[in-house]
């Protein structure tokens, strides 16, 4: 049997399962008392605590009782959606998902002029002057027991070199999650990027989530070392069982194609994680993982690991996750690992600086082709000066192996930004970025800088979470945006 019919199988099993548990569990949740106010599953307007804009429940009785009685929430059969946040194509704070409309049409565009010393990649020096035109739609919606966020991001660009033709870029992305009952959710997430990879350098660069705050991918310490269209998405799932209110099982995949036209060469990275879940406290929660992954290309890398999972927060606005466990490789990954590590320690030190420092040992995006385990560290550092001008820097390291070799490559990157808000609709940023990589022998050097004025209106840009802002009592959970 091949991999994908294995995982196919497997999450057909597992979905069987899980439901029968489900299903017998609800009857006996019926007459459990609802649990207290959770600030993740309420949204409130910026500044305020979430749980202050929810109001009290009233019991029938009290209210046959109150003879001034105030409006009742219409009861939901399922429990509220969690809040998630999810980076933004165009740049800027992440966005909060379920937004708080049924329906909202999102758009912005921006234009950037700035200067790239290696505009045609590593193989030849040509400096050159860059004009950047954006464009940014999304739609956000939801239902009772769903939601759904889908963006689209294109990039055209222009040289004042005529030794180089202006190039487009494409990226598009969703979120959707919803809940069959109160115990048992799902989720669907996908990323699609099709176009020249030279653009990937002066567009947002990639952000990992860790609680609310948003981190640098480590991947963008590689970006350049391709020339030429690509294409590349990923698809990633899960199922979710929450058979009381402290545990939860979920059963997560993912699957990942790269592709580069030049030498159409291409790889496949297929996951499929499970994970047990406990709260042990209002701050801290642990558990237990094991996954599989495969990744086929010129040749056939397999891995198997587990490990044991912790987060917790040391204050309100500072969360901690720490992952490790062992690892067991075939022969087709070349150098073998013996652990998988994840650490991240990320939120806001006071009203105006925040701080980040993530460091992972874990398999590969899929955009390095033929790329597996990778040894990354990615820090970052922001300061809000005022309510319009805040400044950010982040900086990243990687080093990784290639399928059936010994051969390494390695990577830094190192973006500041400074933004000042012109008005409720117009942002202008001034960017630095430097790659400094090398994979085969081949050596990136590359520096860019950037001047931007972006357009977001304000009666069509998305609710963001506010990075410099504490959350008090907010649920903890781990691993759910950690990708392996």
């Amino acid at each position: 049997m091949t991999m994908a019919g294995t995982i196919r199988c497997f999450v057909v099993v597992a979905l069987i399962i899980i439901c029968a548990f489900a299903t017998a569990q609800t009857g006996k949740q019926s007459g459990e008392p609802a649990p207290a106010c959770d600030p993740q599953l309420a949204a409130s307007p910026a500044g305020s605590a979430p749980c202050e804009a929810v109001p009290a429940q009233e019991t029938a009785a009290a209210a046959a009782d109150d003879s001034t009685s105030r409006p009742v929430e219409d009861p939901s059969p399922s429990r509220q959606p969690v809040l998630h946040y999810t980076p933004a194509l165009n740049g800027g704070d992440p966005i909060i998902v379920p937004q708080p409309f049924r329906l909202r049409y999102l758009f912005g565009g921006g234009v950037t002029q700035g200067f790239d010393s290696a505009a045609a990649g590593p193989f030849r020096n040509l400096p050159t002057g860059i004009s950047v035109f954006d464009g940014y739609v999304a739609a956000s919606m939801q239902g009772s027991r769903w939601f759904l966020l889908m963006q689209h991001a294109s990039t055209i660009t222009h040289y004042t070199s005529s030794e180089i033709q202006g190039q487009v870029f494409h990226r598009t992305a969703f979120l959707g999650s919803g809940d069959f009952n109160k115990s048992l959710s799902w989720s669907l997430e996908g990323r699609s990027t099709l176009g020249d990879d030279a653009l990937r350098l002066v567009n947002p660069l990639p952000e990992r989530m860790v609680g609310q705050f948003s981190t640098a991918e480590p991947v963008s310490a590689a970006y350049g070392i391709d020339t030429g269209r690509i294409w590349g998405g990923d698809l990633e799932g899960s199922l979710s069982w929450k058979p009381d209110t402290l545990r939860t099982f979920k059963l997560e995949f993912k699957d990942a194609y790269h592709r580069t036209f030049a030498d159409d060469l291409h790889n496949n990275i297929a996951n499929v994680r499970l994970e047990y879940l406990k709260q042990a406290t209002e701050r801290t929660s642990y558990g237990f993982v094991g996954h599989s992954t495969r990744e086929t290309g010129t040749l056939i890398c397999d891995t198997n690991g587990a490990g044991f999972e912790v987060a917790t927060k040391l204050r309100d606005s500072i969360m901690v996750e720490l992952a490790a466990g062992p690892e067991f490789g075939s022969s087709g990954c070349g150098r073998r690992q013996a652990v998988n590590v994840h650490m991240a320690l990320a939120g806001a030190l006071n009203a105006t600086t925040r701080a980040y420092v993530t460091a992972n040992r874990e398999f590969s995006s899929g955009y390095v082709r033929q790329g597996t385990w990778e040894d990354n560290v990615v820090v970052g550092v922001g300061k809000r000066f005022s309510r319009q001008i805040s400044w950010g820097l982040d900086a990243g390291y990687v080093k990784g192996t290639l399928m059936g070799t010994l051969i390494t490559y390695h990577g830094y990157f190192a973006s500041t930004e400074v933004r000042k808000r012109l008005s409720e609709s117009f942002t202008a940023l001034a960017t630095f970025r430097r790659f400094d990589h090398s994979i085969s022998g081949v050596g990136v050097r590359r520096n860019v800088v950037m001047l931007s004025l972006v357009w977001t209106p304000s009666r069509h840009n998305a609710q963001r979470s506010d990075p410099y802002a504490t959350v008090s009592r907010q649920t903890v959970t781990t691993g759910s945006d950690h990708e392996d």
